[in-house]
């Protein structure tokens, strides 16, 4: 049993490119018979990988008690492989704070293990999962309904760094590879606690479906295995295209264009828009089937403009012919005004921007190259003090060249303003009248004509200048 589990391993290894020679791995090892195992093998294979090896354990403080045990366990096991040995633990009260505790134990040991592997320098972590560990995690994912990027379950090998070497190993082959080598390890009583999901596949589904499929962990193993290959040429093909035809990500703000998104087929559709969102730098654990379903509802909707928010503080949004996918716009003014008693410079905080006021002769006029972002008014119709404000709903004026009032609303949407940006340009009023909207139109009723006299410039500066060309223009190509 040693040599064909050592055996089996070694090819696991090298089918998936696990180790290079130089490599420094940090070993998972909770104590139970995966991680003993795991240790021992990675012991025995050292040399002719040519690796160095760290034992790194996490207490996630659950089991007063029997955590304690368990430490020293591990503490002594990787003395006597003469190992260097790294602890970690909880920093707060797992079993207190609230969500799912195994998705919470998850998230502090992987935080563990990648700050050890920083800290040492380390190429590889290494887990302990094993072929039963696959086999459950697929039922599981399959009983919650996921998707095929769930039915892939666990890969051998996660972002060159996280390496699985005995994932085509049992959990009976690992027993009694360890009775048989006399290595001795702890059990850990949660895992026959009938609260946790793969608990009960565990000890009661699996052995069911046994007595149906005998070959059943071999059979869902593979099917995880072959659904990951479908998966990653899918995934690649999505990159390729939003390379493409995407537009370059700023800031994490990474857009697609409706169009040409619009006819690829719904796999790739899905695709593109997981593939969107891992480039805004959010994570896809925790982006489900239901939140990608509800982003591709945008592009069917009659409305030029919506979003959804997505967790990790993610929207995608629909911009007239964009689905643009960024983190949610919480910064932005929440109401401003400003008050402009005479001519001079003021600076408009909330929006990152300025305004310069002055008063010209009429024959001075034609020396002004035409900018959206300056008006010349006639100074004769308007009267001091000015207000600096945003957009307030039922605002109407009379757009330069027009007779009758329009909402500024229509105007916006007219000029495909997206939505964020309509709550930061700046509106110029004259009491209650609105005179310009600044960067889009200035009031007709106070334009410049034959019997103006003196001009009054108004010219605005700063960050919503480049928003709002950036909102206007169509993003720039990713490639």
């Amino acid at each position: 049993m040693v040599s064909s589990l050592l055996e089996k391993v070694r090819g696991t290894i090298k089918a998936y490119d696990m180790l290079r020679p130089g490599d420094r791995v940090v070993v998972a090892v909770s104590g139970g018979p995966d991680s003993v195992c795991l240790l021992d093998v990675l012991s025995d294979l050292r040399d002719e990988f040519q690796i160095d090896l760290i034992v790194a354990h996490f207490d996630h403080g659950l089991r007063p008690g029997e955590d304690e045990k368990e430490t020293e366990f591990v503490c002594q096991l990787a003395s006597s492989y003469g190992l260097e040995f790294k602890i970690g633990r909880a920093s707060e009260d797992l079993a207190r704070s609230g969500g799912s505790l195994e998705e919470k134990a998850r998230e502090h040991r992987y935080r563990f293990l990648e700050e050890i592997q920083g800290k040492v320098k380390a190429q590889k972590i290494a887990l302990g999962h094993q072929l039963n560990d696959q086999a459950e995690t697929v039922l599981m994912r399959l009983l919650r309904g996921s998707g095929t990027q769930g039915l892939g379950a666990i890969p051998p090998v996660r972002d060159g760094l996280i390496i699985r070497p005995l994932i085509h190993v049992s959990r009976e082959e690992i027993e009694a590879y360890l009775a048989q080598k006399g290595l001795k390890w702890v059990e850990d009583s949660s895992n026959v606690n009938p609260r946790y999901m793969r608990n009960r596949i565990r000890l009661e589904l699996l052995p069911l479906l046994k007595t149906y499929q005998p070959r059943i962990l071999e059979i869902l193993a593979k099917t995880a295995e072959i659904i990951r290959a479908d998966e990653s040429y899918l995934n690649i093909e999505a990159e390729k295209w939003l390379l493409t035809h995407g537009s370059q990500p700023q800031e994490h703000h990474v857009g697609i264009p409706i169009s040409q998104f619009s006819d690829l087929p719904k796999a790739l559709q899905r695709r593109v828009l997981r593939c969107a969102i891992k480039m805004a730098g959010s994570g896809l654990r925790r982006i489900s089937w239901d939140h990608i379903e509800l982003a591709l509802g945008l592009l069917s909707t009659g409305k030029p403009q919506g979003e959804i928010h997505l967790p990790g503080s993610l929207a995608v949004k629909k911009r007239y012919d964009w689905i643009i996918v960024a983190p949610r716009d919480t910064s932005g003014p929440k109401g401003y005004s400003y008050t402009i008693s005479g001519t001079g410079v003021y600076e408009l905080e909330d929006i990152h921007s300025r305004i310069e006021i002055s008063e010209l002769v009429q024959s001075l006029k034609g020396r002004f190259d035409h900018s959206p972002w300056v008006a010349l008014l006639d100074r004769g119709k308007i009267d001091f003090p000015l207000t600096v404000r945003p957009y307030k709903p039922g605002d109407r004026f009379v757009p330069l060249g027009m007779k009758g009032t329009k909402k500024v609303h229509d105007l916006f949407v007219d000029q495909k303003i997206p939505l964020e940006l309509r709550k930061r340009i700046p509106i110029v009023c004259s009491g209650r009248a609105i005179i310009w909207v600044a960067g889009l139109r200035i009031d007709e009723r106070f334009k410049i004509t034959e019997a103006t006299r003196k001009i009054l410039k108004l010219g605005v500066s700063g960050r919503i200048v480049e928003e709002l060309k950036e909102g206007l223009g169509a993003p720039q190509r990713l490639r």
